[in-house]
């Protein structure tokens, strides 16, 4: 598989698991519905600013864009345990945080 319907599949995978349509995605993105579904199609490539953009949009590390499912042997169930343990382990460093700040004072 090419690199452009890797980071496509990418893409896709993780902005259904973001529950976004390619409207809203695409919205989010400022681009086309047609880009953002010719780059989940691996017709055509990001740039790298856009590659940056999607990353942050959808909250993923942009190297996890572009790795293939026989590398990761991820599948929806281990996305879906990923983005809960992100969740879990951001409101743990928010609590840290905030108990930090508050005994500094």
């Amino acid at each position: 598989m090419d690199v452009k319907k890797i980071f496509g599949n990418n893409v896709h995978e993780y902005r259904k698991l973001k529950k976004l349509s390619q409207e809203q995605l695409s919205e989010k993105l400022e681009i086309s519905i047609k880009h953002l579904s010719n780059i989940e199609t691996g017709k055509v490539f990001a740039s790298a600013e856009l590659i940056e953009t999607i990353a942050l949009v959808l909250n993923v590390s942009v190297a996890a864009l572009f790795y293939s499912a026989e590398e990761k042997s991820f599948d929806t169930s281990d996305f879906q345990r990923i983005e809960q343990i992100i969740e879990e382990e951001s409101a743990k460093a928010v609590l840290t945080i905030k108990n930090r700040i508050h005994t500094e004072k």
